[in-house]
């Protein structure tokens, strides 16, 4: 099954389109969206990922990925790769059922553990927030 559920490569999701994929759960990628926007400067971009993961917003800054968010129907994946140091630290901080779960079972491969962390709930959503800020500081704003 694709992670994203944008699969045509000459058609590039529209807001509305994805506002009708997600349903419900919109409110929480505009949280994410918009917590990446006040602690980091990033660009945000959509990168077509092939048949396997279909559209995403993709969030980088030089080069370096912070995350890609891939609408589904009524939820969206999160992807965000952690580092072994990365990832010992988050082992030791607590989340939701189902992200402890996948940070436990994931694998840490030599580039980092891959984690697509399925966000249909506000818990997940914060914990994505949380993963976000182990993995990169937030800026410090001028006031």
């Amino acid at each position: 099954m694709p992670i994203g559920c944008f699969l045509d490569k000459e058609h590039q999701p529209t807001k509305k389109e994805i506002k009708a994929a997600l349903g419900a759960k919109f409110p929480l990628w505009q949280r994410v969206i918009q917590f990446i926007y006040d602690n980091y400067e990033m660009t945000a971009e959509f990168s077509y990922g092939g048949q396997k993961y279909g559209w995403n917003l993709w969030h980088r800054k030089s080069g370096k990925s912070l995350v890609s968010l891939f609408p589904q129907k009524e939820c969206f994946v999160a992807q965000i790769v952690l580092g072994k140091d990365q990832t010992e630290q988050a082992l030791a901080i607590k989340f939701c059922r189902s992200v402890d779960k996948l940070l436990h079972e994931t694998p840490q491969l030599h580039d980092g553990k891959w984690l697509f962390i399925p966000v249909k709930s506000a818990a997940e959503e914060k914990d994505v927030e949380k993963l976000l800020l182990l993995k990169k500081h937030p800026i410090k704003r001028k006031t």
